[in-house]
This record gives C-alpha cells, sequence and structure tokens, in this order.
C-alpha cells in the first residue's frame, strides 16, 4: 500500500524530532562526563598539593633542629673520627649539651667508660688550688704582693719573689728533682728550697714546684690539711660529689685505667711515682660532670667574687692566668698524667663549654687537646 504524502511528512517529523532528542541526550552524558574529569581532575591537583606541602613541611628541619641536633651530631662524629676514649661534657647554653662515655676505662677486662667514670686530672687542678687560695687572699689572711719570705722566711730569693709570681709560674726556681717514693708535703717544700733559683722573677716557666708551694701555704694558712680544706670549701659547695684526692682513686669501683694510644696502639702507661709527689699540682681524680659543676660555681661566683674570678682569669706571662691560659676568645686549663690527659674550657661570654677527660693519651701529638678543643669550637660557631 502507497504511502500518502500527509503520512510522509508525519514521519520526517518524527524523525527529525527523534535525531534532536538523541543529540541532546548525547551532549547532556558528554557534558557530564567532562564535568565529572574536570572535577577529578581539580580534586587530585588539590589533593596532591595538600600531600606534597604536608610531606615539605614535615621534611623541612626547623631552626630548632639545626641548632640542637646538627652540631651534636657533628661533634660526636668527629670525636668518633679521632677514636676518643673517654668522656666528654659539650654545652652550648641554652641550645644543646652532649654528655657521653666513649671507649674502655679498661681495656683488659673490657669494661666501658661512663659519664661516672673517674680519672687524675693532672695539672687541671692548678686552677681549683688557685680558687681556693684566692678564698684565702679575700679573706685578707694572705696578699698577691706579699713576699713569699713572709710566709717561708728561708725560701731562696724569698724577699723578690711575690705569692702572685707562684700562681702566674713566674717565680724564676729552679726545679726540684721528683722522686718516686713516698713523700711530704714539708720534704717538698724542703727540697723546692734546696733547688734554689735560677734566674729573678717575672719571667713566665711553668712548674708544678709553684702550686706545691700554693697548697702548702693553704695548709698553713687554713690549719687544715689541702685536702680537707679544698673538699670543704671547693668541692662541697660546688656539689662535686666523685671528686676526691690520692690514693683513694684505686679505692673507687669507677677508677679508669691509664694507657697511652700510639697511633690505635693501645699500651699500658701504669702511675710509676706515689701520689704525694703530686702534692698540689696533680693528686686531684673526679667526674667529666665534676669539672662542668666546678666551673658553675666559679663562674657564678658562688666560690669567689666575680671581681676575684676576673683576677683569676686575667692573662698574664705565658698567656697564663691562674691555674688558666687565656686563648682569646677562651679560657682553658689542662692536665696531663701518664695516660690521663684532660682540658677545660669555656668561651669569655660562658656560654660554650669543652670539657674532655681520656684515660688513654694520644702520644702522637703533645697538643692534641688543644688541637681536638679548638676543633669542637669551631664546629659550635659554625652552628
Amino acid at each position: 500500500m502507497k504511502q500518502t504524502r500527509l503520512e510522509k511528512n508525519k514521519l520526517r517529523r518524527k524523525g527529525r524530532r527523534n535525531k534532536q532528542i538523541f543529540i541532546s541526550l548525547s551532549l547532556a552524558i558528554l557534558i557530564c562526563l567532562l564535568g565529572g574529569a574536570l572535577y577529578i581532575h581539580l580534586t587530585k591537583n588539590t589533593t596532591t598539593t595538600a600531600i606534597n606541602e604536608t610531606t615539605k613541611n614535615e621534611l623541612q628541619p626547623s631552626k630548632r633542629v639545626e641548632a640542637n641536633v646538627v652540631p651534636e651530631n657533628a661533634i660526636d662524629e668527629y670525636l668518633n673520627e679521632i677514636g676518643f676514649n673517654g668522656t666528654v661534657y659539650i654545652e652550648d647554653k641554652g641550645k644543646y649539651t652532649l654528655k657521653k662515655a666513649y671507649g674502655n676505662a679498661n681495656f683488659e677486662t673490657g669494661e666501658k667508660n661512663q659519664m661516672t667514670s673517674t680519672y687524675l686530672i693532672g695539672s687541671m687542678q692548678k686552677v681549683i688550688i688557685a680558687t681556693a687560695f684566692m678564698q684565702l687572699v679575700e679573706q685578707g689572711k694572705v696578699g698577691l704582693d706579699d713576699p713569699i719570705q713572709k710566709y717561708l722566711p728561708h725560701f731562696p730569693n724569698g724577699h723578690a719573689i711575690k705569692i702572685k709570681n707562684f700562681l702566674g709560674h713566674t717565680t724564676g726556681l729552679n726545679e726540684r728533682k721528683k722522686e718516686s717514693d713516698a713523700t711530704t708535703p714539708y720534704q717538698i717544700i724542703k727540697s723546692i728550697e734546696r733547688a734554689g733559683i735560677k734566674q729573678q722573677p717575672g719571667k713566665w716557666h711553668y712548674s708544678d714546684d709553684n702550686y706545691a708551694v700554693i697548697a702548702y701555704l693553704i695548709q698553713q694558712l687554713s690549719g687544715m690539711s689541702v685536702d680537707r680544706y679544698v673538699k670543704q670549701h671547693i668541692f662541697t659547695p660546688a656539689n662535686m660529689t666523685s671528686a676526691n684526692f690520692g690514693p683513694s682513686f684505686y679505692n673507687n669501683p669507677l677508677h679508669t685505667s691509664s694507657y697511652y694510644n700510639w697511633d690505635g696502639d693501645i699500651v699500658d702507661a701504669p702511675i710509676t711515682e706515689d701520689m704525694s709527689q703530686l702534692f698540689g699540682a696533680g693528686d686531684m681524680y673526679m667526674t667529666v660532670e665534676d669539672v662542668y659543676k666546678f666551673d658553675e660555681a666559679l663562674l657564678s661566683g658562688q666560690l669567689i667574687s666575680k671581681k676575684g674570678v676576673g683576677r683569676l682569669l686575667q692573662k698574664g706571662a705565658g698567656k697564663y692566668g691562674f691555674g688558666m691560659y687565656d686563648f682569646g676568645d677562651y679560657h682553658i686549663s689542662r692536665g696531663v698524667l701518664y695516660g690521663y690527659e684532660s682540658a677545660n674550657v669555656f668561651t669569655k661570654d660562658h656560654t660554650k663549654k669543652v670539657i674532655l677527660l681520656t684515660n688513654a693519651r694520644d702520644r702522637s701529638s703533645k697538643k692534641a687537646f688543644y688541637i681536638y678543643t679548638r676543633k669542637i669550637l669551631e664546629i659550635m660557631e659554625k652552628n
């Protein structure tokens, strides 16, 4: 049957409408798809940016971390690099503190060093003896400009040598011959007097005998043994609970043994002289924290007045004050006794402290501890 023209027109119109509906639906679907893709893209970028920012913030070290962790790690790395054996107390006040023990207290038994390990500190004790003596100066019991003959009438050149010359190593004395046997403070003084003088006072010459005389004067002026006086007037007020003198060192269960380090080879370095021979100049022992406590008590004016501290640290001949050297931007006291070596350093603004105690002294360099402390201070200054 043939379609009429009217029917054909209806079919065409119906086809066009269906086509328009199809196109509209297709466009709507396409728009939805494009919108969804755009949303996913934007959401992904936003999330990625947020994650990146969070990660960046988490990984970015704060200034506090740089100040508190990096120098400590760098110093620790340096001490391990040089094979340091002992204990250290290193502080940049208000920023960080490194308190750590390295290596062995006893290489035969394998006993490790600890923060509570005790060491003989050798000549580093001179600043402690000088502080004790300055207490007597401030009490008016003795004057720095007094001639030594006022207290020891038979001392050679006693009218010319002043008390301050002993504290600053400018007496001009010959050195006595040290023995290995037990002795007494009186016998040591007589031995020094017999040795006589080699020059007039004023020129710097380092000698333990100068501080043996100062320790003897502490006894004469205080009416107490120097051990007892220092314990009562230095160790106790400074809370130096492990500090002590002489033979009792070996009775301390935490005492360290003495060794030499010859380019990595560790050999015994036993003390062959009686401790009494070290009177006033090398017979003290303590922990690294005891040294720190002494510094804090001294610099705060707890042991002697601030004026007295200034006089004690004042640079004289040989860059030496009373028991400490002045190295420009810092003060240092150092001690060497067989395998023991010690250094006590603080900057002139009192913010940085470097204290090193070892029982395995580096024999390859006489200046090892000067080098170590200077390097550690450089690391601290950079951070």
